[in-house]
């Protein structure tokens, strides 16, 4: 386990003890095999092979409050009943979703079957036409849920972008700096508290959405979902999922694919249209300054990060120089 997991987490030790405890609380048999999957920024996920299956356990970051897990845990069950292709969840033999360990800090984790498949972020590529329209679909089903969680801050989400740009603007370069702040312009300007707001993932990214091997496509990690406006989880699928480096899109194109396809479902208002542009520009914006905090504050300089880095800052200069 990377140093950078280790420090995720309130436990330095192995974590062979403690994933062999979490498969007799969840009673998933002897675990055979475990690995630590690197890739993501917040809590530790760890892929385990056991006598009766695979599965993937999240342990949550040490960060994290307890009214948190619960909030998290909770969200997770809203979005099972609500029939979103998320992961089977696993309870304890005691019943529960959460397993806090003792003998590790009481460091807490939950359980849930693991998906043979790939990211879109593994994948290097976008979804194609069929598989937007199934994400598209997913998004309905997840913004349907009838849930409004205790509010809980996320450092990337769009409207968070104020208070990234204050924490982050002295790591910019100057020739990114007018940019950013041509973008803040832009989000200053969206009527955000009048649209309509929702339950939103948040967080419809490359790396969250999987492709499984049996033809479904899963939606993972909705530990910062929050009550936001409906368009940011379009905003967020148009700036992320379906950039393909490949084979470029224009936002502008991205963002009104999705919000006929969204529209079939569930109709936009004129201002959910109108200003589901710039709030995908700000989507991209956040990448790219969601990335500094990464690198030059919390010391995180990895493939990946860089990777987000580049992606902000290669759609910042193409979608300004289209607008200027």
């Amino acid at each position: 386990m990377s140093e950078q997991i280790h420090n995720r987490l309130n436990y330095s030790g192995s974590l062979e003890p403690v994933v062999d405890r979490l498969c007799r609380a969840y009673d998933v048999g002897q675990s055979t095999n475990f690995s630590v999957i690197e890739v993501g920024y917040e809590d530790c996920n760890v892929a385990i092979d056991t006598s009766k299956g695979k599965y993937v356990a999240k342990i949550f970051a040490k960060y994290r409050k307890p009214e948190d897990i619960t909030r998290y845990a909770t969200i997770m069950e809203k979005v099972v009943e609500a029939g979103v292709n998320h992961p089977p969840l696993k309870t304890t033999d005691k019943g529960e979703l959460v397993y806090s360990d003792p003998q590790a800090n009481g460091i807490s984790m939950v359980l849930m079957d693991f998906i043979e498949g790939k990211t879109y972020f593994e994948l290097n590529s976008a979804p194609n036409d069929e598989e937007r329209r199934v994400i598209i679909e997913q998004a309905v089903l997840v913004n349907g849920i009838d849930h409004h969680p205790p509010y809980i801050f996320d450092s990337i989400a769009i409207p968070n972008i104020q208070i990234m740009f204050d924490r982050v603007r002295q790591y910019i370069k100057p020739e990114d700096l007018g940019l950013v702040e041509q973008v803040m312009a832009l989000y200053n300007a969206i009527p955000v508290a009048d649209l309509p707001h929702c339950f939103v993932h948040g967080d419809f990214i490359k790396t969250n959405v999987l492709k499984g091997t049996d033809g479904k496509i899963y939606i993972l990690d909705f530990s910062v979902s929050n009550w936001y406006p409906r368009i940011q989880e379009l905003a967020v699928i148009a700036a992320n999922l379906l950039h393909d480096s490949n084979n470029p899109v224009p936002l502008r194109q991205r963002t009104e694919l999705i919000a006929d396809e969204y529209s079939k479902f569930i109709p936009l208002t004129q201002a959910e249209r109108e200003h589901l542009y710039p709030y995908a520009i700000a989507g991209v914006a956040m990448e790219f300054m969601g990335a500094h905090q990464e690198k030059y504050i919390n010391g995180i300089d990895t493939g990946e990060n860089e990777y987000w880095l580049n992606l902000g800052r290669e759609g910042l200069k193409r979608e300004l120089n289209l607008t200027i």
